[in-house]
């Protein structure tokens, strides 16, 4: 008796890839990245700083309002909207700009 192979389900996998390929939601390319790596942290989208300290660096990230805690904090570069920071991260708060609603990380 021959073996019958089970239907393949191309409907299903041809969904799944539309979804991982379709238009980000809106805001998407405005969003604050970051990068850590040791003690060396590189943003991408900062318009000004707002405050600094070896302790604390506030970002003003667009929508977002970004603060770094912990040590030895320093700014070692800042190229457009680009800035390199160093030192030992401790904390990080996210802060809507414009709804004062602030989120702990």
């Amino acid at each position: 008796m021959k073996q019958r192979r089970p239907k393949r389900k191309r409907a299903a996998a041809g969904f799944a890839l539309r979804g991982m390929l379709a238009k980000p939601p809106d805001g998407f390319y405005h969003m604050p990245e970051f990068s850590l790596r040791g003690g060396r942290l590189a943003t991408d989208g900062c318009r000004r700083v707002l405050d600094f300290s070896p302790e604390k660096i506030c970002l003003d990230m667009g929508g977002f309002i970004v603060t770094f805690y912990g040590a030895s904090l320093r700014i070692e570069s800042l190229s457009g909207k680009r800035l390199l920071l160093a030192g030992r991260f401790t904390g990080i708060t996210f802060q809507d700009k414009w709804k004062g609603a602030g989120h702990e990380a």
